[in-house]
């Protein structure tokens, strides 16, 4: 009793250093990252940040006003999800170029999930994806991400770009269409194309041709070595970034003149009526009301199924592989970026947003822009609000192609095929998942194809335990030869089995002692084990041997024991120069 009075005072002193003062605001520090940087903020930080996030609103504005109708939304809500995740990024997130929003990724893979559905059901789908995420930075599930390889995500962000270029088509075709997936889509639009719109056609061709030619005028050669120089580049680069606005803004007056001009209708087809303002505060927890018919809160959570994992999962996927990418080596804060991303849907949620995470196009903005702290974000957030509050009834007059045009040329450089003659030199079984990711993708939906794609690759990981790559070397010592094998990975149960078969496969064909190189080896289960002792019974049987090299000390005692009392013979090498081949059946001989 006093033994466990002791214990539980220790306990409590450990407990108690954990929640002293010093350690209760460095957690709250750490969870709350605008505390780390906000009090060395200074004027030239907020003149940088103030262009950055102008800049940044700039491309924010139309992206959302494009993002929300490819998610099935009016365009309003992709605006609503713009300033709120900015706002919340602000004080929660660690890597300063990251814009959170809506972004493609998300419009597309939310949607397979409230088709034909309530505006609610993509509130809600972004209130528990939020949850969800908040949820695993908390408990540090980071590591599941890591399950979705490099090859996964090169073929699920390429068919999605696919697949978003197939689904804007209609707009750029100004061709009606309620076809759902790439195939069916292009099957629809070939089906009509009879029916295309020259005024929308001609519009979004111009349009995708100004969005190309400005994304090239970088590259026009300037000589910096004087100040006008300097001036136009800086201008010529400014002018590249605001390309999606730009474009927006000239399509829209010229619809806008011509729909007052009195003259004949516009030949493209509008966005419409967009509501003005910001939604009012709203826990989305409850229940959904469709004409005469309530859903309850439950069944809707039941009808998002799998999307509830999903969605958080590509969501964490994509934020965390921006954060990286933007850090420059730098240790990136999983848990934290993913508490950050689930407390932006959350809240955004409450403002009827839509679900969001960081967008790699924006977040290359930042960067270039030079931004300083993640406080940028509050002012592309600032932007967005006045577009809500001031420039909701010129978003009338945008024109649809125009949007399905900014879609396109953002997404078709997202599209990576050269990354398979790569995967092709380097491994059949990553070649296969891109494939399959891919394909299945096109077929079956986005999501579908991302889990078969993990799926293929973590059937090629346990194929590695399963059946290990074993080199096989004959090799003479002391004038009596043997075979070394070497296992290329470890030796847990799924490959003991395979293992002792190509041992007695080579011992009896050979008729020479047999030496199994463990530098690999880094763990023994119970199964492995009794596979090893039952090797090793059958080889004393035709009277060979098992040399088992390189095993580490703290795993030879469980074999040792057993091998004791069995007819057996186990040699274990330290060093292969040095030992003797020869030894006597029936015992163990340990080699140091």
């Amino acid at each position: 009793m006093v033994l466990k009075d002791v214990n539980l005072r220790k306990r409590f002193k450990q407990h108690a250093a954990k929640c002293s003062p010093g350690q209760v605001v460095e957690g709250v520090r750490r969870r709350i990252s605008i505390l780390n940087w906000i009090t060395t903020y200074d004027r030239e930080a907020m003149v940088t940040d103030f262009i950055a996030g102008v800049t940044l609103g700039l491309t924010i504005i139309p992206q959302s006003l494009a993002y929300a109708p490819l998610a099935g939304l009016p365009s309003h809500y992709g605006l609503y999800a713009a300033f709120m995740g900015s706002l919340v990024y602000v004080i929660f997130g660690t890597v300063k170029e990251v814009s959170v929003g809506p972004t493609s990724l998300m419009a597309l893979l939310a949607v397979q999930y409230t088709v034909d559905k309530p505006i609610d059901y993509m509130i809600m789908l972004a209130f528990l994806a939020g949850v969800v995420e908040l949820l695993m930075g908390i408990f540090k599930l980071g590591f599941l991400v890591s399950f979705i390889p490099i090859p996964v995500t090169s073929a699920f962000t390429s068919a999605t770009s696919i697949i978003i270029i197939g689904t804007q088509l209609k707009h750029l075709f100004g061709i009606p269409s309620n076809a759902r997936g790439f195939f069916q889509t292009v099957y629809s639009l070939s089906a009509k194309i009879t029916q295309f719109s020259a005024g929308d056609l001609v519009l979004g061709g111009i349009a995708i041709c100004f969005l190309l030619a400005l994304r090239q005028i970088t590259k026009i050669p300037v000589k910096e070595d004087t100040a006008g120089g300097r001036f136009l580049k800086k201008f010529l680069w400014y002018v590249s970034l605001s390309r999606n606005a730009l474009i927006v803004l000239i399509t829209s007056t010229v619809a806008y003149r011509w729909s007052n001009s009195g003259e004949d209708e516009v030949p493209f087809k509008l966005s419409g009526h967009v509501k003005a303002g910001i939604p009012g505060f709203e826990l989305p927890i409850h229940n959904v009301h469709v004409g005469n018919e309530t859903i309850p809160y439950f069944e809707v959570v039941k009808d998002l199924g799998s999307s509830l994992i999903l969605v958080p999962l590509v969501a964490i996927l994509a934020n965390v592989s921006i954060a990286k990418a933007f850090t420059a080596g730098k240790i990136v804060d999983a848990s934290q970026e993913m508490i950050a991303l689930g407390l932006c849907n959350i809240f955004g949620s409450c403002f009827s947003a839509m679900p969001t995470c960081g967008a790699f196009t924006r977040s290359a903005v930042s960067h270039s822009s030079g931004v300083r702290t993640p406080l940028a974000g509050m002012y592309s957030a600032i932007m967005t609000l006045l577009a809500l509050s001031l420039l909701t009834p010129y978003f009338y007059f945008i024109p649809k192609t125009t949007l399905a045009a900014v879609l396109i040329v953002s997404v078709a450089f997202m599209i990576d095929f050269s990354i398979v003659d790569t995967l092709r030199k380097a491994s059949k079984m990553d070649t296969l998942a891109w494939f399959c990711c891919f394909s299945v993708s096109l077929f079956a939906g986005v999501e579908v194809g991302l889990l078969f794609g993990i799926f293929i690759s973590v059937v090629g990981l346990l194929r590695t335990w399963v059946r290990p790559e074993i080199a096989q070397n004959s090799m003479e010592r002391a004038g009596t030869r043997y075979v070394k094998l070497s296992p290329e990975t470890g030796l847990f149960f799924p490959a003991v089995d395979f293992l002792r078969t190509k041992v007695i496969q080579v011992a009896t064909e050979q008729q020479v002692p047999v030496v199994v190189d463990c530098s690999t080896v880094i763990g023994l289960d119970h199964t492995s084990a009794k596979g090893l002792k039952m090797l090793a019974d059958e080889l004393g049987k035709i009277k060979q041997q098992l040399v088992l090299l390189n095993l580490k000390p703290g795993l030879r005692k469980l074999l040792v024991d057993g091998a004791k009392t069995a007819d057996s013979t186990i040699t274990f090498w330290e060093d292969e120069a040095a030992a003797s081949v020869a030894a006597p059946a029936g015992t163990v001989q340990m080699i140091a």
